[in-house]
């Protein structure tokens, strides 16, 4: 050790080198990291996603997922299974043991669930993927009082020129159905043409396709042949002819249907401002730079906002760059205080030129940690800069301590070299194991496992990293800068009063207290017992509270409405509605009780119908809910540094006393922190008698309910809607009819024969034949 310190020592020009080397490959990893606002980490699960239009819950499970997991079960490498059951929708995640090759298992699952034969045959193709975790940065609203066609538009071209800018490659729509042609018959007219849903669909079908019919072979080439028909708009298909009689009278579809444009009944829709709107999901994708993503998107949207109609707006919202950007703000602004303030103080009780070399190791140290993070793929993220601030206030402890011992080697009248060394090397072992020690205390993050375990990952590896560029920097190249410094020596040492109170300090009654603790040893160390009894006991009391993941305020309030299913979507809307003034009236309110009330607390408000948006604030797995019963309000208040005497929390209590209860609501939700590590209390529930096992959840959150403090009490249970089952009578069967033939009838009926599928522009269109929706509504169509 001793000599590799005095090597470098003497060699000032290698050191000097070395420091350059990890200045300027740490600022170019700087500018090249990935720049994202959370880890955007890969579980060690594999999802199953089967779409089934129509299937209510219970149809999903016993069709779909009882049959996939009885064919992955037996697999290799599966620690657990968990599985949901939604309308028309089936999820599986299958989480894979510690250390399995997840690849490996994604291959099997691919092998097993495509193998299956016996899915239901409305049932789309099984999606197989890895779980990852993925974020937006930013949403795009694109608003105005038009219809929601218009709006959607506009909201593909806006897209298309998003993801054409030069670092953004993925943006997706969200808040509106996928278009869809629906062909409207009466069953007057089917049984006055003796026609049914399902011929019907046929004659679609049979009339719109492109088809290739090979080639000829000429002398000049070959000829491709193509019979080309498909049909892409609902007037093309007004003139397909439905029955052509003997006498050459045609039945076209227009004389027995009404064909028009509209979206999938799976009603959704969006609000911004309280005016109708369409969504932009806007996403960070591979190496991209999320404060890139966000500032390039943001100059785009200003760009062509005066170029739009006045009844067109656009605006960005849920801006999740901006929480990463003041962390960054925060890391940088407290390194420039935390060197300045090294500087002033070292300066004033010890030296400048000493000063200014310990201060360096900050940067150095912040360097070195930068320059290996790519190598643990680490990135630069909400968590990798909480570990950087906290280490930022231990990272020059070393240096410090180095420093000290050389300055007072010099003052013991020592040569600059030999103090250099001799100075290092009397603290380079307490030195080293203080490091050692501290490095200890963060080894056992690195053992997580799972999502969680792979994020906090990020703090150990960057605390470890600084650390180790911080040792490095005061062991050898801080000995080489300050045997080239000027140092005082005790004959030239001109002590200046600062530095002269504290020796005075030091040698008068510190002194005196040190002697007396060590004279009084025994109650010394029962006093420091004492004292650590004592702040146990306030933790054990509850006088200290302790929390695993503390809850973060954000600037955004979000109320999620889930009302039982079935509820139709002009019930929800109009208490979406209810909740949007509520919120309007309770910043009202807030704002009458601040000191300064010039500025409005609220700066939007964004509703969404039929689904949830994932916000950051949910931890729980399985699909977002989705369906005309669940609706979403987003409200974003100014910036916290605006309203400081008005938490986002207490906005966020008046808005849930300002709405109060709602009738015949399953729950309604209130959330105000950045993001959330789960519930507090959870249980998980297993029984093969899935009656008693409702019963059984009813009764705990019965109980539950009665432990003052505990609300928001919820299940993952999804109902479904009311149902009504059918079955042949035995008559049915003289008269030729079966239950298979019965049931398509049901479903062509009233969800719609699909005709055929297309592809326009960006969306993919289904044409679908059904009754018309005022028959479909009552039930004595049946």
């Amino acid at each position: 050790m001793k000599k590799i310190i005095s090597w470098f020592t003497e060699n000032h020009v290698a050191a000097n080198l070395l420091m350059v080397f990890v200045l300027v490959t740490g600022l170019i990893a700087a500018i090249n990291a990935k720049v994202e606002i959370f880890p955007e980490t890969a579980a060690d699960k594999v999802t199953v996603s089967v779409t089934y239009p129509g299937a209510s819950p219970s149809e999903v499970e016993e069709g779909v997922l009882k049959k996939v997991e009885e064919a992955v079960s037996g697999l290799d490498g599966i620690k657990e299974i968990n599985s949901y059951a939604s309308e028309g929708v089936a999820l599986i995640e299958i989480e894979a043991v510690q250390g399995w090759d997840i690849d490996k298992l994604l291959d099997d699952v691919k092998s097993e669930v495509n193998r299956l034969t016996t899915l239901p045959e409305n049932a789309e193709r099984p999606i197989i993927k890895k779980f990852v975790f993925k974020a937006p940065v930013l949403n795009v609203a694109v608003y105005g009082d038009v219809s929601v066609s218009v709006l959607k538009d506009y909201a593909e071209r806006i897209k298309d020129d998003i993801t054409r800018l030069p670092h953004v490659t993925q943006a997706d729509i969200f808040g509106v159905s996928n278009p869809e042609i629906s062909i409207e018959i009466p069953e007057e007219n089917l049984r006055k043409y003796n026609l049914t849903l399902d011929s019907v669909s046929a004659i679609v079908r049979n009339w719109s396709l492109d088809l290739g019919g090979g080639e000829i072979k000429e002398n000049s080439g070959y000829i491709l042949l193509r019979t080309k028909g498909r049909k892409y708009t609902a007037r093309d298909y007004e003139d397909i002819p439905v029955i052509s009689r003997t006498d050459g009278t045609v039945v076209r579809l227009s004389d027995i249907a009404t064909i028009r444009e509209t979206y999938e009944e799976a009603e959704r829709g969006s609000r911004f401002n309280g005016l109708p709107s369409v969504g932009i999901l806007v996403y960070r994708i591979g190496k991209e730079n999320a404060l890139t993503v966000a500032r390039e998107v943001k100059e785009y949207i200003d760009s062509i906002r005066p170029t739009l109609p006045p009844s067109i707006k656009v605006d960005t919202f849920g801006d999740r760059s901006e929480i990463l950007k003041a962390r960054l703000t925060l890391l940088l602004k407290n390194m420039a205080y935390g060197m300045v303030l090294v500087v002033v103080v070292l300066g004033i009780f010890l030296n400048r030129r000493l000063s200014f070399w310990i201060t360096m190791g900050i940067p150095t140290a912040f360097a070195f940690g930068l320059f290996l993070l790519p190598y643990y793929n680490v990135s630069i993220n909400m968590i990798s800069l909480f570990a950087f601030i906290m280490v930022l206030g231990i990272v020059v402890d070393d240096a410090i301590v180095v420093g000290e011992s050389v300055f007072r080697k010099r003052e013991q009248g020592l040569p600059p070299f030999q103090a250099a060394v001799e100075g290092t090397m009397v603290v380079a072992v307490p030195v080293i194991f203080s490091v050692l020690t501290t490095i200890a205390a963060f080894w056992p993050l690195l053992l997580g496992t799972g999502v969680m375990g792979k994020v906090i990952k990020n703090i150990p590896i960057v605390v470890i990293a600084v650390l180790s560029g911080s040792l490095l920097e005061a062991l050898l190249i801080l000995p080489a800068h300050l045997s080239r410094s000027k140092l005082p020596t005790r004959r030239g040492k001109k002590e200046n009063f600062v530095s002269g109170c504290l020796e005075g300090f030091v040698q008068g009654p510190f002194k005196g207290l040190l002697k007396l603790a060590l004279k009084w040893r025994y109650f010394t160390i029962a006093t420091g017992v004492f004292i650590l009894l004592l702040s146990l006991g306030l933790w054990f009391g509850g006088r200290i509270k302790f929390t695993f993941f503390p809850k973060v305020e954000s600037d955004r309030m979000i109320c999620e409405l889930t009302m039982p299913p079935g509820t139709p979507y002009s019930r929800t809307l109009k208490i979406i509605e209810r909740i949007e003034k509520g919120a309007i009236v309770a910043a009202r309110e807030a704002e009458q009780m601040r000191a300064d009330h010039s500025e409005h607390l609220i700066r939007y408000t964004y509703s969404i119908l039929g689904e949830q948006i994932p916000m950051g604030h949910r931890s729980s797995t399985g699909p977002m809910p989705s369906g005309s019963h669940v609706g979403q309000v987003i409200v974003q208040l100014i910036g916290s540094e605006k309203r400081k005497d008005m938490s986002t929390t207490r906005v966020t209590n008046l808005w849930r006393k300002k709405i109060g209860e709602i009738r015949g609501a399953e729950s309604v939700r209130f959330y105000s922190e950045l993001f959330s590590a789960g519930k507090a209390v959870s249980f998980d529930l297993t029984m093969h008698d899935e009656e008693a096992l409702h019963r059984a959840v009813e009764e705990l959150k019965g109980e539950l309910k009665k432990y003052p403090g505990v609300y928001d009490i919820e299940d993952s249970y999804i109902p479904g809607k009311e149902e009504i089952g059918f079955k042949l009578k035995e008559s049915a069967k003289s008269l030729g009819i079966n239950l298979s033939e019965l049931a398509h009838q049901i479903r062509s009926a009233f969800y719609g024969a699909e005709a055929l599928r297309l592809q326009r522009g960006v969306d993919e269109v289904k044409v679908m034949v059904r009754y018309p929706e005022q028959e479909r509504r009552r039930l004595e169509s049946l």
